[in-house]
């Protein structure tokens, strides 16, 4: 038996084994677990953050959109309204058309400085009066019906109010957050503005629903830090210690993690909408989200120190009755390895012969396992066909191993797709068989390529073999066997001369196969059938890639968008060869892919696109669906991402408008060039900031005015339209009629 002293000496070294490396995980572990959790919470903290954020700004999109909606609606005319009571009563007919919100929206009110109205899109109309009678009109507790009248005519810029209780039609009282909009025109020739009411309750529910385990504090500032919601309420916050957060400036907000409020601390992300510049806040409690990782702590500590103790009296046990290992081993290695020369051995030698005889064993089962390697050996064939091998010595390094040969003069590629889905297994196993049945001296070899539903034959033969109606024979058969109706490309016969000609073959069939995709004339299609004269194309095609590439570094997505429509209307000529399509269509989406990595930085989501884009075949619908949808994307980033003139604010663009728009001279080049801007760019920032058209908005805005003059002095109708900027009369009657619907003459007569 074993000594004890020396028994001890074995307990406390096994122990010492098992508890050191535990000692270092743990010692890793627990320091940094804590804040491994905290990084985690604050990155899903930001997410949740985000994702609020971007809920709200489609919504708050629509809010600032609908007053230029409205305004663009031909039947709504405010400067008819005072003396045309039938004029409201289509003014509120029409707004119930804007009853599409309710989700977001509580109420839209379009005001009406001249006539004192508010139109609901419930198609209710109100009197200012009304808002001072609880249970009638919106009766604010806060904000008088007097000021809020003067606001909306006043007015010239988006005012947002923080929630507040507000007493609605029906007397109950709901707390609500008021948009206060101008009208496009702006200033003093606004005919009104909208009031748009969002319940608390809706924005409230949005910050519950951005988090499946809800919990901490939601709260939404807007560009001045002025408290707009939170999920305990703007009073709370203000008349709180969150107050300290309505303070902070963005750069001590971009340096701050965690904060310390009322005694708890809290991850804090916060982020800004490009859309209204409002913050969107979130504090997420600490001690809750690092609740878990205590207890997983405390209870991991307590299974160590079980397994370290069950683990000791196991050694201790075996240690003590298993005291002679050696000899077990060798009685084990005597009973599975017999000594075929009888010589006597010692223990050590015993062993020593064991593991020889494993070692001779393990190496004739790798033998006998690198000659049954189907998949390594379809492997090698496939880089084979993929033009990988630079010469044959570096392929029959590899390819004896599988006992792979090509002892025959000729080499032809086939591809079989399968138009309908079937197990490729199947496929495969049915090609193999049939193959098998080939008449003697032809060596075929049998694999999946990359594409599902696609099998390629690489085909050994002597030159006068036919292998055409052989392999319509198993088209045929597929069809009757498996109810599978493939296509069938056919390449040349090539001699073996060059490694590459598998490559060749591969290629040819690979667009036979597309041929018989474009164009449907057969199911099986060598590549002498699919070749067809290409003289002049690839002129043409290098003048609309050049002149692709031009436009894209011109940043014209306007010229992008037409070049592209006559790319894909040349793809979809009649008699356009398949393979050339396939090099149109890769030409072109490799510029557009190039652009797209140059604008975005996002490589993972690049390297995903690209894969889906060229890895697959496609059908021309299919190229072209996929090309329009890059191009519209391309198109989309360049016009957001081109600098525009910093001095190109709504307020500045109103400014110019309103001291030049009796200028005839005023055009949309001439406002580009004011501001610096190409005449594309500034269309679309134009659009995007006021709401409207360029051309749309100054003919109203002068139209406006003309008929001031028209009610006001009796000037003819060339004076009028010199003196409010258009160069001509036909063209100041043309758009007056188009926009009042009647021509000015007939506006005076009438007003008269």
């Amino acid at each position: 038996m074993v000594k004890k002293p020396l028994l001890i000496k074995f307990l406390v070294s096994y122990i010492a084994i098992l508890i050191l490396p535990i000692a270092a995980i743990i010692a890793y572990y627990y320091p940094y677990s804590t804040a491994i959790v905290k990084d985690k919470a604050s990155a899903w903290n930001m997410h949740v953050t985000e994702q609020l954020m971007n809920s709200m700004d489609i919504f708050t999109k629509y809010v600032y959109n609908l007053p230029a909606e409205i305004m663009q609606n031909r039947e709504i005319k405010p400067y008819m309204a005072p003396e045309n009571d039938y004029q409201k009563v289509i003014i509120a007919r029409e707004m119930r058309k804007y009853n599409i919100t309710d989700a977001f929206i509580e109420n839209s009110l379009l005001y009406l400085k001249n006539i004192d109205y508010f139109f609901s899109k419930t198609g209710s109309a109100y009197t200012t009066d009304d808002f001072s009678n609880k249970g009638v009109g919106y009766v604010y507790e806060q904000w008088p019906a007097e000021q809020m009248v003067q606001e909306l005519n006043y007015t010239t810029e988006p005012i947002v109010r923080s929630a507040e209780s507000v007493y609605v039609p029906g007397g109950h009282k709901v707390n609500l957050l008021s948009f206060v909009l101008p009208m496009p025109l702006g200033g003093s020739n606004s005919p009104g503005s909208m009031l748009i009411l969002v319940k608390e309750s809706t924005i409230l529910n949005m910050m519950q629903s951005s988090s499946d385990t809800y919990n901490g504090i939601f709260l939404i500032t807007d560009d001045k830090q002025h408290c707009l919601v939170a999920s305990i309420g703007c009073p709370t916050i203000i008349d709180s210690e969150f107050n300290q957060l309505l303070s902070l400036s963005d750069e001590q907000f971009a340096n701050l993690h965690t904060i310390t409020l009322n005694k708890e601390q809290y991850i804090v992300s916060r982020t800004t909408s490009d859309i209204n510049q409002w913050n969107y806040i979130r504090l997420l409690p600490i001690a809750e989200t690092i609740q878990d990782i205590r207890i997983i702590q405390f209870s991991t500590l307590i299974l160590l120190i079980v397994i370290i103790s069950i683990t000791a009296l196991i050694i201790y046990i075996s240690l003590r009755y298993n005291y002679h290992p050696i000899r077990r081993l060798v009685v084990v290695s005597s009973k599975l390895f017999a000594d075929e020369s009888k010589t006597p051995k010692n223990e050590i030698e015993t062993i020593h012969y064991a593991l020889d005889q494993l070692s001779i064993t393990k190496e004739k089962l790798d033998e006998q396992l690198q000659q049954t390697r189907p998949k390594m050996r379809d492997t090698i064939l496939f880089q084979l066909v993929l033009g990988n091998f630079e010469h044959w010595e570096a392929f029959d390094s590899d390819a004896h191993l599988y006992n792979i040969k090509f002892s025959n003069e000729y080499i032809t590629v086939v591809i079989l797709s399968a138009e309908s889905a079937v197990d490729s297994l199947a496929i495969l196993q049915h090609c193999k068989a049939k193959f098998k049945l080939l008449e003697d001296g032809i060596i075929p070899y049998v694999l999946k390529s990359q594409y599902n539903h696609e099998i390629i034959i690489i085909i050994s033969h002597q030159p006068m073999d036919s292998l055409h109606s052989f392999v319509s024979l198993l088209q045929q058969e597929l069809h009757e066997v498996l109810k599978l109706d493939s296509l069938i490309g056919i390449s040349l016969s090539h001699p073996k001369h060059n490694i590459k000609v598998f490559h060749y073959g591969y290629l040819q069939a690979s667009r036979s196969i597309e041929q018989i995709r474009f164009q449907r004339t057969s199911t099986i299609v060598t590549y002498n059938d699919s070749q067809q004269p290409s003289t002049g194309v690839v002129s043409y095609q290098t003048e609309l890639m050049q002149s692709l590439e031009l436009a894209i570094l011109k940043n014209d997505a306007d010229r992008i968008l037409a070049l592209i429509q006559h790319i894909q209307t040349y793809m979809g000529g009649t008699g356009m060869p398949s393979h050339v399509i396939r090099t149109i269509y890769l030409n072109t989406m490799s510029i557009l892919f190039n652009t797209l990595e140059r604008f975005q930085q996002n490589n993972n989501t690049a390297l995903h696109n690209i894969e889906f884009v060229f890895q697959n075949r496609y059908s021309l619908d299919q190229m072209l669906s996929i090309m329009t949808d890059t191009t519209n994307k391309l198109c989309e980033i360049i016009t957001l991402t081109l600098p525009t003139s910093r001095k190109a604010s709504s307020e500045n663009i109103l400014a110019f408008v309103d001291s030049h728009w009796h200028d005839s001279n005023l055009s949309l080049q001439f406002m580009a060039d004011h501001f610096e801007m190409s005449v594309s760019n500034f269309s679309y920032h134009f659009k995007k900031t006021i709401g409207h058209n360029f051309k749309e908005y100054i003919d109203q805005l002068r139209i406006q005015h003309s008929i001031q003059y028209l009610k006001s002095c009796d000037e003819p109708i060339e004076a009028i339209a010199l003196k409010v900027g258009y160069m001509n009369s036909s063209s100041f009657i043309r758009s007056f009629k188009k926009i009042t619907g009647s021509t000015p003459g007939q506006y005076r007569d009438h007003m008269k």
